[in-house]
């Protein structure tokens, strides 16, 4: 292997190592939350990186752990991405929700079967998480998702 490359395979699995810690970190100092898409996208950068390099240079038990850790964050990012596209449609089909004439949406599209509505307070909970779906806002007189 050339010293470019070496060197770029080197850098790339510093940055991938940093990628993770920082992650770990702002977690840790609460600073972003374990579902955040920044989270889950540091992680999947992290571990692919590092990924790379450990293969290499032969590291195949970490290679593999990190090529498993890329596989569930990709899983992860995914199923958030599933959960705020169903929710932004379930808040958008309700057009009682949008007049504030009920407190509960439809959760027919959500998972969970044993869940028939999920609460209007849950929803704005969640599209008040951090990274929230940005064509939403709320309507100051019901407090209610409302598409812009």
């Amino acid at each position: 292997m050339s010293t470019a490359a070496e060197l770029a395979v080197t850098l790339a699995g510093w940055t991938g190592a940093l990628s993770t810690v920082f992650a770990y970190g702002m977690v840790t100092a609460k600073r972003i939350t374990p579902d955040s898409l920044l989270f889950q996208g540091l992680n999947i950068v992290g571990a692919g990186l590092l990924a790379v390099s450990a293969s290499t240079y032969g590291a195949w038990p970490s290679a593999v752990v990190n090529v498993i850790w890329v596989a569930i964050g990709v899983w992860a990012l995914m199923t958030l991405l599933n959960q705020r596209a169903r929710l932004v449609a379930a808040a958008v089909v309700e057009p009682a929700l949008l007049l504030g004439a009920t407190d509960t949406i439809p959760v027919a599209v959500f998972d969970g079967a044993e869940q028939d509505r999920l609460s209007a307070r849950q929803a704005e909970e969640f599209l008040a998480q951090e990274d929230a779906v940005a064509p939403l806002a709320r309507n100051s007189a019901h407090h209610a998702p409302v598409a812009v």
